[in-house]
This record gives structure tokens, C-alpha cells and sequence, in this order.
């Protein structure tokens, strides 16, 4: 949802070799971009496929590299991993965002076959994945996509909008104390945020600073792809980083919901909990939801692991399975350690969500 730091080299992810490139486009006329890692070692039967949806406040993040611990977690267990990207804010809301997530899952649905051979790819044995906002999203999806995925994998992703700041806090009317310090200029950071042309979308970009504290050849080589610092990378990457601190309140409202879209505030906390994965289940009173996985840090002050208990508590109450993962003493976007079983941590926090889908695709 917020950010990530990368203070060394070796905190940036890296995208293993061995991916097939791939694109859409949507019935939106969206050009959606898919990684593809194939199942390692060859499956010998028709294998299951999980997807992997990136975070970044819902305006940064890419699909380069997802996760570390989804290859030798699940790649190596034998299914596919396909990421993809969406479309970014501020000039896509939330709703676009989602949008272009399922016809993503829909892509993979329809394509994998082709792509993998019929015989290498059971597309009705999914799983979808994310973290931050990407659990977010995830958790959204599994509202709408027919067929459910076997199992949803909410990674320290908010569930209840209402709820969580700055959405849940009056929005402030003066300025900051502390005026931003930065390339470009509170003005232009604050008119890119009414940006509303399609045509200025990203799909992906820099999660935080990397623009400031490492080359981009290096970000090249560790991500696989033609990274450069064009005046519009780092105006995302700079608004990401504005947006996230002085304008942390306002801006997110801004540019996640297009609130100039909606008539008052009801409307706007109506739209809002329409977005909320866990406030709709208080809608259900039949158990129409996939299982769950979540993956939280107890310490995380950006979005409080009582997101991730809330919605468990509730999906329990409608007879759905769940597992609960939570680190003790950790804060968010933690899991970056976790590269493979030889981890300390792994067995205790790693393993169980590996099972517990494991169980639910067999």
C-alpha cells in the first residue's frame, strides 16, 4: 500500500531468469504486460497457476520482480507464476485498477493453454496473490471472479477502507509545516495529482527512491528490463514519495477514488465500501468467498494487522477457511528476507500459507 526503502543493492528485488514476455489488451483498450515463469521442473500433468498483483499505494510498483519467496515457495512446488501490471494513479482510480486486475486473471485463463500446452496448465486451479495494496486488490478480485480462485493470498494489503488512514480522518485544510523539499515543485506535485488523461497512465514505475540512491543500469540488470529516469518516472516516483508523507491525507483520496467524481460524502464512503473487501462481507450471508491466506507483520503502523484478524474473523463466521500468518514485531513489507527455505522464519511463517494452498489446489 505505502512504501518500500531500498538502502542497499541487495534490498532490491531481482527478477529470476527464465520468464516469457507477454500483452493484452483490455475491453478498455488497456495494454497489459504479464511475466510468465513456467512451473520448475516441467510439470508432467496439467499444473495449477498463481498470479501476482504488485503494491506501491496503488501509484507505484511494477511487475518486474514479484515477491522473493513465490519462486522457491511456489514456482519450485510446481505451479506457473505470472505478474502483471495495471494501471496506476493518479489517473486511474481504484475501480479502473481493479478492472484491469481481472482481465488480467481472465487472460491467463484463456491464454495459459496456448501458451504452456493444454496438458502443462489446469486454469481452474488458481490462486491469486498480492501485497500492500496489491492484497488489496486481491482480496477485491476474489469478490468478482467467476470461477473463485482455489485460495487468496492477502500480504500485509489493507481490507477496510473506511477504516484505515488517511481515509478514515477528517481531511486536512492547511498546509503542512513542513513545506516539500524536492525536483519538482509542491505546485506541480499537486497538479499532477487532478491529472485525469488517460494518455499520462503509467503501468509501471519505481517503488520509492530508487532514482535517488541507486543507477538505473543497475535497477536494468536486477529488474530485466529498460529502466531509465525520464522526467516522468521520476515525477511518479517523486508524487509517490509526496503523497506518502506531507500530502499523505488528501492526496490518497485524491487520487484512489477521483472523490470529484461523487456528489457528497455519502456517495464517496458508499463507493468506498464497495472497495472494501472485508466491509462487503458483511453482506453475505452464505459463504460465496474463497479461501484465505493472510500474511501480516504485528508491528506494521501503515496498515494495522487488525485489517488482516478483522477479515479472518468474519470469513471464519461465514464457514470459509483461513490461515493467519502473523510476524511478531515487524512492520510492513517485511517478507523481502524470505528467498528461500533456509531462512530463519520460513517454516514458522512461509511454509504453513504454502500448505495451506497446496491442500486446496490437490
Amino acid at each position: 500500500m505505502a512504501t518500500e526503502f531500498t538502502p542497499s543493492a541487495s534490498d532490491l528485488r531481482f527478477a529470476p531468469p527464465g520468464f516469457t514476455t507477454h500483452t493484452c489488451t483490455t475491453p478498455t483498450g488497456t495494454k497489459l504486460s504479464f511475466r510468465l515463469w513456467a512451473a520448475s521442473p516441467p510439470p508432467t500433468s496439467p499444473a495449477p497457476f498463481i498470479t501476482y498483483t504488485h503494491g506501491g499505494r496503488w501509484e507505484a510498483g511494477n511487475h518486474f520482480a514479484p515477491l522473493p519467496w513465490l519462486f522457491p515457495g511456489f514456482q519450485a512446488r510446481g505451479y506457473h507464476l505470472i505478474s502483471h501490471n495495471y494501471r496506476l494513479g493518479p489517473q486511474a482510480p481504484i475501480d479502473a485498477q481493479l478492472a484491469d486486475c481481472i482481465a488480467a486473471v481472465e487472460w491467463c485463463r484463456v491464454e495459459l493453454p496456448r501458451i504452456l500446452g493444454a496438458d502443462k496448465v489446469d486454469v481452474d486451479r488458481y490462486i491469486i496473490a498480492g501485497e500492500s495494496a496489491g492484497g488489496h486488490l486481491v482480496a477485491l478480485m476474489a469478490h468478482h471472479l467467476v470461477p473463485s480462485p482455489r485460495a487468496v493470498i492477502n500480504a500485509y494489503g489493507p481490507v477496510d477502507l473506511a477504516v484505515l488512514m488517511p481515509f478514515s480522518g477528517p481531511v486536512p485544510t492547511s498546509p503542512p509545516e513542513t513545506p516539500w523539499t524536492g525536483e519538482f515543485s509542491e505546485q506541480e506535485l499537486l497538479a499532477y495529482l487532478s491529472d485525469r488523461t488517460p494518455e499520462n497512465v503509467l503501468m509501471d514505475a519505481l517503488w520509492w527512491d530508487e532514482d535517488i540512491l541507486f543507477p538505473a543500469k543497475l535497477l536494468s540488470e536486477r529488474w530485466a528490463a529498460d529502466i531509465e529516469y525520464s522526467p516522468r518516472i521520476k515525477l511518479q516516483a517523486e508524487f509517490h514519495r509526496w503523497g506518502s508523507t506531507i500530502g499523505a491525507g488528501p492526496a490518497l483520496r485524491i487520487s484512489m477514488f477521483h472523490d470529484e467524481r461523487f456528489k457528497d460524502e455519502e456517495a464517496l464512503c458508499q463507493f468506498m465500501a464497495s472497495m472494501s473487501p472485508s466491509a462487503m462481507l458483511l453482506e453475505m450471508e452464505e459463504r460465496k468467498y474463497p479461501p484465505m491466506a493472510f500474511l501480516h507483520g504485528t508491528a506494521d503502523d501503515l496498515v494495522g494487522v487488525e485489517q488482516s484478524r478483522c477479515m479472518a474473523e468474519r470469513l471464519r463466521g461465514l464457514g470459509v477457511s483461513v490461515l493467519e500468518s502473523y510476524e511478531e514485531g515487524v512492520g510492513h513489507i517485511f517478507d523481502k528476507k524470505y528467498t528461500g527455505p533456509d531462512v530463519e522464519g520460513w517454516d514458522k511463517y512461509i511454509r504453513p500459507i504454502l500448505e495451506f494452498c497446496d491442500e486446496l489446489v490437490a
